[in-house]
């Protein structure tokens, strides 16, 4: 179903049958609705290989004999998935019997939302929990007096501002990327759409 709808919307207005607007209508909805259907799939799919990954991680870090960092970092990665399964809920709310254009505008502003939100959240949220979980792994390694005897008060205070501010930089960079790499072709297919709709109503 997806090759013949893919075939007939690369052929279809080359012939002038396909021009009449209830057809490109039929056109656009049958597109949408696949495109739709891949993003979910992909969503789930890249959502649910989270838990297998926080139990890789987990059961690294007890074999490096770092349980309390292991379940730390599994715990934030679990924080994550069902986060991201609370907001994936929302394309179950979209309704296809709406109009094309419609529908396809509420994905798009969901996307760009979550967009914004991951970003202010891993700008903020992952240099505190990364700094956290850092000081966990320091004190799990009986690091803390070897650090404390080292680096003095100050030299500690620039360290952490650099760490925490790396720690945002590589986050938003990574989310940035993976996000493009992932979605990227399915969000610029949502987006041709809407405007190529956007058009026709003109």
């Amino acid at each position: 179903m997806d090759k013949s709808i893919e075939e007939l919307w690369s052929k279809g207005f080359q012939d002038e049958k396909y021009l009449i607007p209830p057809v490109i209508n039929d056109l656009y909805n049958k597109k949408s609705i696949l495109t739709v259907d891949k993003l979910k799939s992909v969503s789930k799919k890249d959502n649910w290989s989270i838990i297998p990954l926080s139990i890789i991680t987990l059961i690294f870090f007890i074999i490096k004999s770092k349980l309390l960092f292991g379940l730390y970092v599994s715990s934030l990665m679990l924080l994550l998935f069902f986060l991201n399964r609370k907001k994936l809920k929302f394309l179950n709310t979209i309704n296809p019997s709406q109009s094309c254009f419609q529908y396809l505008g509420k994905l798009q502003e969901m996307i760009k939302n979550n967009v914004k939100f991951t970003t202010r959240l891993l700008g903020v949220g992952l240099p505190f929990f990364g700094y956290v979980g850092l000081c966990i792994f320091i004190f799990e390694s009986n690091m803390e007096n070897f650090i404390l005897e080292t680096y003095s008060l100050k030299q500690l205070l620039i360290k952490s501002v650099i760490i925490l501010m790396s720690l945002s930089v590589v986050g938003i960079i990574s989310f940035r990327l993976s996000n493009y790499l992932i979605y990227g072709r399915l969000i610029t297919k949502i987006d041709e759409m809407i405007d190529e709709l956007g058009q026709l109503k003109k």
